[in-house]
């Protein structure tokens, strides 16, 4: 999965800390918005589970390919 110019490698890295900064940043959203809220009010929130479990399989799928190259 490279790019097919000579920014490739800076452009990954670029995009890999964007994407760990994007997915903190939503932790700590979620984690201010939803804290103080009781259990019966957070209950929908089971349904983003498998988002996150995507999110986060990409990231660390970009640090493999990162680490690898």
């Amino acid at each position: 999965m490279q790019l097919p110019f000579h920014a490739a490698s800076y452009l990954q890295q670029l995009v890999l800390t964007l994407n760990t900064v994007i997915l903190i940043i939503a932790l700590i959203v979620a984690e201010l918005v939803y804290a103080e809220l009781p259990k019966e009010k957070r209950a929908h929130l089971k349904h983003f589970y498998p988002i996150f479990a995507v999110l986060v399989g990409l990231l660390v799928f970009a640090i493999y390919k990162q680490v690898k190259a």
